[in-house]
């Protein structure tokens, strides 16, 4: 099962983050196989999921990194 840990207002942003993740061992979802609609009065965001079993653990580390958009 995946969980939502970032939103991201850019596929740049979200790509960084997902990249970011990668090298540091966690296993993110590709952001082209992400679901993502962007029309008027829909979710403007880009999400970056992990599996739910690395969500602590790259919280924290998202965290110490200074990130702070990180979902609950």
């Amino acid at each position: 099962m995946l969980k939502k840990i970032y939103a991201c207002k850019s596929s740049a942003e979200a790509g960084m983050i997902i990249s970011l993740l990668k090298s540091n061992r966690f296993n993110p979802l590709e952001l082209q196989t992400s679901p993502h609609v962007s029309l008027a009065g829909a979710d403007i965001y880009y999400y970056v999921q992990i599996p739910e079993e690395e969500y602590k653990p790259a919280r924290e580390f998202l965290i110490s990194n200074g990130f702070k958009d990180i979902l609950d």
